[in-house]
């Protein structure tokens, strides 16, 4: 059976990487003005997506 520690940090990694993909195509929406929303809104929304990934990262390595 898989450890509560690694099971933390899988659940982290895996929701860090969706993350990180949700954030890096609503930047890309936003650069590329595609008519989705607004480019202001899709950029802020795209940084806090890549934000909150570059954080659950940083927690799932200092799990001990």
């Amino acid at each position: 059976m898989i450890e509560t520690i690694t099971l933390i940090r899988l659940i982290l990694t895996i929701i860090g990487v969706v993350s990180t993909v949700y954030g890096v195509s609503y930047v890309i929406i936003g650069r590329f003005d595609i008519p989705f929303i607004p480019k202001r809104e899709s950029m802020m929304i795209g940084s806090m997506l890549i934000g909150i990934a570059l954080a659950l990262f940083a927690i799932s390595a200092f799990v001990p």
